[in-house]
């Protein structure tokens, strides 16, 4: 039979099996829970005589600073001219509102060495200031003026004295500096108050004398009445130059216009005014065309060149402009100023309408006359050209004595008022100055009277919420953690010395461990049965591991296949479960149709019945002898010590009478005994006695073909059951390997 080779002498193996070592923890069990509930029972003890625990009381507060009540800005009012008035806000420049930093420096004030010493001895502490800085915890809560004041003691009533103490010491200190700060407002307040009513005097005889020198009562209507009167000038002076040069153009071209004329012979004039004269235009009508085209030009002109609108137009832009940076006036209300004031200025560019009105007239009046019915002479053409020539000189001097009228009164308006705008702007500088200064002495002194109330009464920064009271449950406490502790200390402990037990018990448990314990191939494993009754065949029942035996048995006959195949079943001691072996795996080979033959070659015993009898069929045991008698030459046919038995194909030697030497075991008539019966019977199973006992399984070994080890699990330690392995490997029949027997449920595979 083909198996695992044994492993040599010197390999290295780990003496513990981790699946084995596991599954004996769960046989443990009961053992873990003993040692757990004793390790929560010392646990608990630990707990409640070394642990400790820790309350902690807290008082609230709410910061709200005195500046909070007091308003620190006041709107002021100041004129910018023509009716328009800005309005900004302005500070006192002394009070700071609360901020995150502000409250923060109340937090570290609170743990200084000054309160902490006055804490220690109002409650007469016997802990030094690091012991009392680290109980004391002081808190914000995010985005808001709450304080919280924590104490931390082992007791709760040392706690809330601790809380409130600290508190009524920080609150004392810090309304003793808010006293010094409002005195030393008030004073600065003062200061600057008085000097704002300097300055404001100052301020009003400043004005009173700057309205004596220039002599001005009401500015805003003088400026206004100039600026209209000075621009619509401008309007004028602009249009006339526009004529004088349309009067010289128009001369010049009708001049021009005679001497070609005088040169022309009237034929040639006649000619030409056949050619260009227009069948259907008179001379009236030329003249009412002209006439017609330039009053339209002139109306153009005068809608396009309104000075009055654009200075209009470009005020409210200003206005509009200045509140928009100072945030008076919407975005909405500028944009819509700006709109207005560049549609104007994009209408004072000429129009299409102008430009074609003027290419018209030009061309009207280059062009010569006809009349309606036939074409006129050369002497009543110049008379035309004379009479227009006349005209035009008339309309040149017209527009120079306009120019020269205007002209004349806007340098008159121009040196009279030529300082204006500068009288203006410093007017503007000193009005606005004084209502300024009239607006901050006002607010100052609003600010004052609001200071000086509140110096006169009680005033705190802060306000108690609530009080700290003595906590019912404590904060944390370290009695948990020192059960904890102790009973995962205890609980390792037992643990380890549980599994130190384990490991120590080296005793073979499961095939797995077996296998690495004694390095020998595991043929078959046979579980734990409490009634051995189960473990024979019997009328009742086969065995409950028939099986087994069977898938035991077939390798067995598959290596060993010729007649006579002889397998010595044997053990280290007694109890390990040979017996069963033999007689089941004779069993499972006497229903294979073979001729199998059971020895029990226990010759040395005498007192206790071989096992074997109870499956002989003969009343009086069968045969009366037994392999003692045959070697003792008692007997002297081997069939006198063969018994059939009520196993299908078993026949058995059992042994009977007194034990016999067993140096008998290889004598020359047992050697003729193996060799008959080996030529009757195609299986022999012998049964030896234990290995560690005595040397017989040594003698029998050499009869047989194969070596069936059965050991039992939990039985003996690795080291004997390796002694016997080692005699067995020193004889001259094969060791098949290990037959494992008694193995608990809970170490089978």
């Amino acid at each position: 039979m083909a198996h695992e080779p044994a492993a040599g002498q010197d390999t290295f193996h780990i003496p513990l099996e981790l699946k084995t070592v596991v599954k004996s923890l769960r046989m443990k069990i009961w053992v873990l829970l003993g040692i757990a509930v004793l390790s929560a029972t010392v646990g608990v003890g630990a707990a409640l005589f070394l642990g400790t625990r820790e309350y902690e009381a807290t008082t609230v507060l709410y910061y709200q600073p005195i500046e909070s009540y007091v308003s620190d800005s006041f709107r002021i009012y100041q004129s910018v001219g023509s009716g328009t008035e800005l309005t900004y806000d302005q500070g006192a420049g002394l009070l700071q509102t609360s901020s995150s930093s502000d409250l923060n420096d109340h937090v570290n004030m609170v743990k200084i060495v000054p309160n902490l010493e006055a804490l220690r001895k109002d409650l007469e502490l016997e802990l030094t200031l690091e012991e009392l800085g680290a109980a004391i915890s002081v808190d914000t809560a995010y985005d808001s003026n709450l304080i919280f004041i924590s104490a931390k003691s082992e007791s709760p009533t040392q706690a809330a004295r601790i809380a409130n103490t600290i508190r009524t010491i920080f609150l004392e200190n810090s309304n003793r500096m808010i006293d010094q700060d409002i005195q030393a407002k008030l004073s600065d307040l003062n200061l600057q108050y008085d000097s704002t009513i300097e300055e404001l005097q100052l301020a009003k005889e400043e004005f009173s004398a700057f309205v004596r020198t220039h002599g001005i009562r009401e500015l805003g209507t003088e400026a206004t009445q100039y600026t209209s009167e000075l621009l619509s000038l401008e309007s004028n002076l602009e249009q006339n130059r526009a004529m004088i040069e349309s009067a010289k153009a128009k001369i010049s071209r009708i001049e021009r216009e005679i001497e070609s004329r005088k040169l022309l012979s009237v034929e040639q004039n006649e000619q030409l005014a056949s050619t260009l004269a227009s069948p259907n235009l008179s001379v009236d009508e030329a003249n009412n065309r002209i006439r017609l085209l330039q009053q339209k030009i002139e109306a153009f002109q005068s809608a396009r060149l309104d000075p009055i609108e654009e200075e209009r137009l470009r005020t409210i832009l200003a206005i509009a402009e200045n509140g928009y940076v100072r945030g008076t006036v919407d975005r909405t209300e500028y944009e819509t100023a700006r709109y207005n004031y560049d549609r104007f200025l994009a209408e004072k560019t000429p129009s299409v309408e102008l430009i074609e009105a003027q290419r018209q007239l030009d061309l009207l009046l280059s062009a010569p006359l006809a009349t309606s019915a036939t074409i006129q002479t050369d002497s009543t053409y110049l008379q035309s050209l004379q009479l227009r020539l006349l005209e035009s000189e008339l309309q040149l001097i017209e527009a120079e004595s306009a120019y020269a009228r205007d002209n004349s009164r806007y340098m008159e308006l121009k040196d009279r008022y030529v300082d204006l705008p500068l009288i203006a702007q410093e007017y503007a500088r000193i009005s606005g100055r004084v209502a300024s200064l009239e607006a901050v002495a006002q607010g100052l002194g609003k600010v004052l009277n609001q200071y000086s109330m509140i110096a006169s009464q009680e005033h705190s920064d802060f306000y108690v919420i609530s009080d700290a009271v003595e906590p019912l449950f404590p904060r944390e406490s370290n009695r948990r953690m020192i059960a904890a502790g102790a009973t995962v200390v205890m609980f390792l402990l037992g643990f380890t010395i549980l599994l130190v037990t384990i490991a120590l018990d080296l005793r073979i448990k499961s095939a797995g461990d077996a296998k690495q314990k004694l390095q020998m191939p595991i043929l078959q494993t046979f579980g734990y049965v409490r009634n051995k009754r189960h473990l024979m065949p019997s009328e009742q029942g086969e065995s409950v591991h028939i099986e087994e035996y069977r898938i035991l048995s077939r390798p067995l006959r598959a290596a060993y296949p010729h007649k006579g195949a002889t397998f010595l079943v044997t053990s280290a001691s007694d109890g390990e479960g040979k017996t069963t072996t033999a007689i089941n795996l004779a069993t499972v080979f006497g229903r294979q149709d073979e001729h199998v033959l059971l020895i029990d070659a226990q010759i040395r015993k005498s007192k206790e019945e071989s096992p074997f009898n109870e499956f002989l069929i003969d009343d009086d045991g069968g045969a009366g002898n037994g392999l003692g008698e045959y070697l003792s030459y008692r007997v002297f046919d081997s069939h006198q010590i063969i018994s059939s038995t009520k196993l299908s194909g078993v026949d058995m030697i059992v042994r009977k009478g007194e034990a016999v030497i067993p140096d008998l075991l290889q004598s020359a008539r047992m050697r003729e005994l193996m060799d008959e019966l080996k030529q009757m019977y195609s299986v022999i199973i012998i049964e030896g006695p234990p290995i560690q006992d005595c040397v017989d399984s040594d003698i029998l070994s050499s009869y047989a073909d194969s070596i069936l080890f059965v050991t039992a699990s939990d039985m003996l330690r690795p080291d004997r059951i390796q002694m016997a392995i080692k005699r067995m490997q020193n004889t001259p029949a094969t060791l098949e390997g290990i037959i494992l027997t008694k193995v608990r449920p809970i170490y089978m595979d």
